[in-house]
């Protein structure tokens, strides 16, 4: 460490080259969710525009997030076996070669398919970005990074819902996936510049294939039955999907708890209650985030008339909210630690959004935009500090996976959301939003008492 890279770091400051480093890694994860942002606010005219339902093209958004999250347990051992840059480098071309595909889809089975395909790579690219910038910044400033990681990903979503329906609305949706082609191949090529190259030491343990083979598929069944379920289908064929997901995700959680190698999903890291807290905080901040983007833009179109660009208002207000309190919140768990951040954040999202399920029919318009900057005040002062928690709850060796399994839960528990919603959406009805805002502050409630059991201030040196 040079002279002025140790006066920065006492200074609670980055040095010139992780700033750079986060900036690169940073760009990549926000490209992943902006896309994905632009996706799930567009699903309404991507079921116009394919002449099909909502809960049949949710699987656009759903297959994403399945697929990612299926490859998230090959990172660890992806990073020791080949590097931190060949990783992210790999899953940024195949994110953006998936991008390609999807943007020549011609009917909607192709379009899901490419879309899974798309989150192949695109579920590397975030982990692997983190663990490269985690393994070289300061411990002590992990939580600065993760502030960093924040300010880029989380201007995302307060452009990505605008971009979505402007192009979506105008017949241009192909663009929200071939505009990955060059933003892509910039980054890429920066990556290149400034991503050190490197392997970890010794040989990575093996990966835990039994494991990937039960646990998503487990999830898939079980949101299919939900799906089936909302489309009228056959008690037999609900039932049949319902128990063959719980089957498989029960055994997986015998296989977990007995394995000899690192399972998918550490099921023995939950012995640790700190991290068990920030699991299942993690766990509502999927459902949530995922839910809103599904839920907003229908209601700025049926609720207000928005169209076009305008669609996208709503959720990008959440968005305003969401950049500043997480630009700050994973600077500010380095002095206070994450119990107050997460509990107060998780207590003003549930509140405003339970003004919203009682008053969105007769709220005007701007008045619901700045309630939902304060909800995504709030909000982002829930996942960053509960994300950064990880590296103090667990041993330095454990830390790789526990953050492994935060992803794991968040992209599992994005998929149930939109699901949900897309079941809840499709059955309509003149208080359906009531009934959409309900279940989101619950669960916005779930993380406040869930987060009550992470850590406080952490001890001064």
């Amino acid at each position: 460490m040079t002279v002025n890279e140790a006066s920065a770091a006492m200074k609670g400051g980055l040095d010139r080259r992780t700033r750079v480093l986060v900036s690169v890694l940073g760009a990549a994860a926000f490209v992943a969710v902006l896309d994905g942002t632009a996706v799930t606010a567009s699903l309404g005219t991507l079921t116009g525009s394919f002449d099909t339902t909502l809960p049949v093209v949710v699987w656009v958004t759903t297959g994403y997030l399945l697929a990612a999250g299926s490859v998230l347990p090959l990172v660890g051992w992806a990073i020791e076996r080949f590097g931190g840059r060949a990783v992210f480098l790999t899953g940024l071309a195949g994110f953006v070669a998936g991008s390609v595909l999807t943007g020549l889809a011609w009917s909607v089975p192709t379009l899901i398919v490419f879309r899974v395909l798309q989150g192949f790579g695109g579920g590397l690219v975030e982990p692997a970005a983190i663990a490269v910038a985690a393994a070289l910044a300061p411990r002590e400033h992990v939580g600065h990074v993760m502030g960093r990681f924040s300010l880029i990903i989380n201007i995302a979503p307060v452009v990505g819902p605008l971009f979505g329906t402007m192009l979506a609305d105008n017949g241009l949706w192909r663009w929200i996936f071939l505009i990955n082609l060059p933003l892509g191949l910039l980054i890429i090529a920066a990556a290149f510049r400034w991503i050190p190259s490197g392997r970890g030491p010794g040989v990575p343990p093996r990966p835990d294939l039994r494991g990937m083979v039960l646990l998503s598929p487990g999830f898939v069944f079980v949101l299919l039955a939900i799906n089936r379920w909302g489309a009228g289908a056959g008690t037999v064929v609900v039932v049949g999907l319902a128990v063959v997901g719980l089957a498989l995700l029960l055994a997986y959680t015998a296989h977990a708890l007995r394995t000899p190698v690192t399972p998918v999903l550490d099921l023995r890291l939950l012995r640790t209650p700190a991290f068990a807290a920030a699991l299942l905080t993690m766990c509502a901040v999927g459902f949530l985030m995922f839910s809103q983007l599904s839920v907003l833009p229908v209601l700025a179109a049926e609720q207000f008339g928005l169209h076009g660009v305008a669609r996208g208002a709503i959720t990008s207000a959440l968005g305003v909210g969401l950049l500043f309190s997480m630009a700050n919140a994973g600077r500010l768990s380095d002095k206070l630690g994450p119990r107050p951040l997460v509990v107060t954040g998780a207590v003003v999202t549930a509140l405003g959004l339970g003004v919203v399920a009682f008053v969105y029919d007769f709220l005007p318009l701007p008045a619901l935009l700045a309630l939902y900057v304060v909800i995504g005040l709030g909000f982002g002062s829930v996942a960053a500090p509960s994300f950064a928690s990880v590296y103090r709850a667990l041993p330095a060796e454990d830390a790789p996976q526990g953050t492994t399994a935060l992803f794991i839960v968040v992209q599992l528990f994005a998929s149930v959301g939109v699901t949900v919603m897309g079941l809840l959406l499709d059955r309509g009805g003149p208080e359906v939003f009531g009934t959409v805002f309900a279940v989101i502050s619950v669960t916005a409630a779930v993380a406040a008492v869930v987060g009550s059991r992470l850590p406080g201030r952490p001890a001064r040196l």
